[in-house]
């Protein structure tokens, strides 16, 4: 080969090379997007499930349909030491309509455990009542969770008792 030759095809090669690189400036830019980031909702703290879970005892003392709506899931199960698993509407019902009548209910020996949005409390269920009339003392265990909604309120999701 002669240096003709290869100046030529030097030349040919960085003339196809330019215009290899002129054909991707001529390609449209993607257009500049903005991202708004949203702040994170606050963690959830246990001292927020405590609360609630006082607000859920208070309400069976005291039952209110409104209240006891507010604080159950539409998902709720809830479990009986007896083995009964009850809805929510059902055990709405039970709770104003049945045959326990709650004078006082505590939680004493409770741990909260956070995941997430889910709390997961247990407990011992300690209440007086009377069940069709006749005084009760009920003590049994007690496992229930609690999930954030969307609205950022605490409700009880599925509540397990056992016999101590």
């Amino acid at each position: 080969m002669t240096v003709k030759n290869n100046t030529a095809i030097a030349l040919s090669a960085m003339a196809l090379l330019l215009s290899l690189a002129s054909c991707g400036d001529t390609q449209q830019k993607p257009e500049e997007t903005t991202t708004v980031v949203e702040s994170a909702a606050p963690a959830p703290k246990v001292s927020d499930v405590e609360a609630v879970v006082l607000e859920f005892n208070k309400a069976l003392e005291n039952p209110t349909k409104e209240v006891l709506e507010k604080l159950c899931s539409d998902k709720m199960t809830y479990g009986h030491s007896s083995g009964l698993v009850q809805d929510k509407a059902t055990f709405i019902d039970d709770v104003l309509n049945g045959p326990f009548d709650f004078q006082s209910v505590a939680g004493p020996e409770q741990t909260i455990t956070l995941s997430g949005n889910t709390a997961v409390v247990r407990n011992i269920f300690l209440a007086s009542a009377t069940k069709d009339g006749e005084p009760l003392e009920i003590k049994i265990g007690n496992m229930q969770i609690y999930e954030l909604s969307q609205e950022g309120e605490w409700q009880l999701l599925a509540r397990q008792a056992f016999k101590l």
